[in-house]
């Protein structure tokens, strides 16, 4: 197992695909969090939780670039037709899952929490550049990590289940993006209250400080649920 998962990071970090979108992510952070909330702010900052806000910013706005990581590590292997090569290398179909499972998990967590620490401190050097002041700051750092943790995990993993189970780089990409848009919004219509229990509606809810312990266990189930169903079909199709 240590092997294939050795095995999952090099391939990662061997992705020209992974260092665009870690280079996209640091980009957002500059604009944003530098230019537009730093430099560009001329007047007294007078909002104790501005820098706290960046970071929630930073998981948020991300979430996406950092979770396309994990399903191109995925698609790829489809794309390119590299997959039986990696199901023949291992002992079985499972280690290869829990593998790029544990890979991807890693690597979101690493890249969150390194652009949701570095969007403050842009913050703050602009600001000293721009010359302007800022008043003493509220900094929740546990509830920051947590919520912005399991949403960036979450993000990743409902990637990683489409990827799984759509295979085509094109079709996992364009589902994952329409799904929580558009599908979700007309469930809405359908579904009206019960609407909060979607997988990405109830992702959107994890910032939110109203019924946090169902809209936790509501992601989690999904995200178990769905890695069960992404691992039953993995091991299936196109199994001899």
């Amino acid at each position: 197992m240590i092997a294939q998962i050795k095995s999952e990071f090099k391939k990662l970090l061997t992705i020209r695909s992974t260092y665009v979108f870690l280079l996209f992510c640091l980009a957002a952070d500059i604009l944003f969090a530098f230019y537009v909330e730093g430099f560009r702010v001329t007047n007294f900052v007078n909002d104790p939780g501005k820098l706290a806000e960046q970071s929630r910013s930073a998981f948020q706005s991300l979430g996406l670039l950092i979770a396309l990581v994990g399903m191109l590590l995925i698609t790829h292997e489809y794309r390119y037709n590299t997959i039986m090569y990696t199901i023949t290398a291992a002992r079985s179909r499972a280690q290869v899952f829990f593998a790029k499972f544990i890979v991807v998990t890693v690597f979101t967590v690493v890249a969150s929490l390194l652009f949701a620490a570095l969007a403050p401190l842009l913050t703050i050097i602009g600001l000293q550049i721009h010359g302007t002041d800022m008043v003493a700051q509220s900094f929740p750092y546990l509830d920051i990590l947590w919520h912005g943790l399991l949403f960036s995990w979450a993000y990743s993993i409902f990637a990683l289940i489409v990827a799984f189970i759509v295979r085509s780089q094109v079709g996992a990409i364009v589902s994952f993006i329409l799904v929580p848009g558009i599908g979700e919004s007309l469930l809405t219509l359908l579904l009206k209250d019960n609407s909060k229990y979607l997988p990405f509606t109830s992702l959107n809810q994890i910032w939110m400080k109203t019924d946090t312990q169902t809209t936790v266990i509501t992601v989690l189930a999904y995200a178990v649920v769905g890695s069960l169903v992404a691992l039953l079909l993995f091991q299936k199709r196109d199994a001899n």
